[in-house]
């Protein structure tokens, strides 16, 4: 029997509302009626920032003078420069409700965001391989310890890695990786140098093939290890693009950001 299309959205309301009775649908931000509310949903459909800039891990020493130099008409002060290693493109800041939405969906149990996160990280991928010239760079997740899997029921950001291809941006380069070395219980100076290993035949082959990528992450803080993947996989062959995050622990300010994409 066809059913008229007029009565598909009724009908999905009535599905909804009686699940509901079940299980209460609640976005992370407290409301209820809707696993994603209107504001909420507005925190993923705001442009990619770049916060690169904020990530202290990700500095590389540029230049240094002991003493004031005159470049041109610009006097530039005795110190050091550094240049960020790889553009990071967020959504938005750590805090609040984009916060509380990342937690639901890593630790929450509410694994359905993840296929609203994809399609909001999807304009940030185009957006770096459109800058590269790349047209279908690999995306590849950073690696969860097994502990955090396990404890998830899922790889939370291979799943993310998928979203984002189901949008239409990449192509997933699920590469078989894990963490050397440990944050927890790290000073800043520690967390700064984390190291990643890759395995695997499908690592050397992206790496004879020279694979242009892009590292998936859900949030940025140092980026440290942002940093880390990026050394495996420069180290392995593979050419990094950048990263792109949900959200950043820093938001560098308009001076010191390089631009907000519109």
């Amino acid at each position: 029997m066809e059913i008229d299309g007029g009565w598909i959205a009724p009908l999905r309301e009535v599905v909804a509302q009686t699940c509901a009775l079940v299980a209460p649908r609640q976005c992370p931000c407290g409301d209820e009626g809707a696993w994603l509310c209107r504001d909420c949903a507005g925190l993923l459909e705001v442009a990619p920032c770049r916060v690169e800039s904020s990530c202290d891990a990700l500095q590389v020493l540029s230049a240094a003078r002991v003493r004031e130099e005159l470049h041109g008409d610009v006097l530039l002060p005795a110190g050091v420069d550094h240049t960020p290693l790889l553009p990071v493109l967020a959504l938005g800041e750590y805090g609040g409700n984009l916060q509380r939405l990342v937690l639901a969906w890593k630790n929450g149990g509410m694994m359905h965001l993840g296929a609203r996160l994809g399609p909001a990280l999807a304009p940030a991928v185009r957006e770096l391989a459109d800058a590269a010239g790349v047209g279908d760079p690999g995306l590849v997740p950073v690696p969860s310890r097994r502990g955090a899997r396990l404890r998830r029921g899922e790889d939370h950001t291979s799943e993310l890695v998928r979203s984002i291809v189901r949008a239409g941006a990449g192509r997933a380069l699920l590469l078989p990786a894990r963490p050397t070395t440990s944050q927890d219980g790290q000073g800043a100076r520690q967390r700064r140098t984390r190291r990643i290993r890759l395995d695997g035949r499908r690592a050397r082959a992206a790496g004879r093939r020279r694979q242009q990528v892009i590292i998936v992450d859900d949030v940025v803080t140092t980026g440290a290890t942002l940093r880390g993947m990026h050394d495996a996989l420069t180290a392995a062959g593979m050419e990094v693009l950048g990263a792109v995050v949900v959200a950043a622990a820093r938001i560098p300010s308009p001076e010191a950001a390089p631009h907000r994409s519109g």
